[in-house]
């Protein structure tokens, strides 16, 4: 169940994300560009931080070393995000592949 949860969490992001992204963006393919790459960095930031706080709650030395080494920390933490882009970037694609169908003024 510790998994589970998180993993849903994640598939639901990136679902959601690009279809909230695309009431804001312009239709047409610079948009659906724009709205993958908003949408990748929102679910890498979003993952990283999930991660940074699960380790953060197992021991509280992860939130020390932030201050010691911030760089190198926060960087290992964005690693873990995009490495979580396994789990998140085949439903966030899916969702970006849906998008043209819901447009109206522009033809794909």
């Amino acid at each position: 169940m510790a998994l589970v949860l998180p993993f849903a969490g994640l598939i639901g992001l990136a679902i959601i994300v690009p279809f909230a992204l695309a009431q804001l963006l312009p239709e047409g393919v610079p948009g659906l560009v724009v709205n993958g790459a908003l949408s990748a960095l929102a679910l890498t930031l979003s993952a990283a931080g999930y991660f940074l706080w699960a380790y953060g709650r197992q021991d509280s030395a992860v939130m020390d070393a932030i201050g010691f080494a911030p760089g190198r920390t926060l960087g290992y933490f964005l690693r873990l995000g995009l490495a979580a882009s396994l789990i998140w970037g085949p439903p966030m694609i899916l969702a970006l592949g849906a998008q043209p169908r819901r447009w109206r003024h522009v033809q794909w």
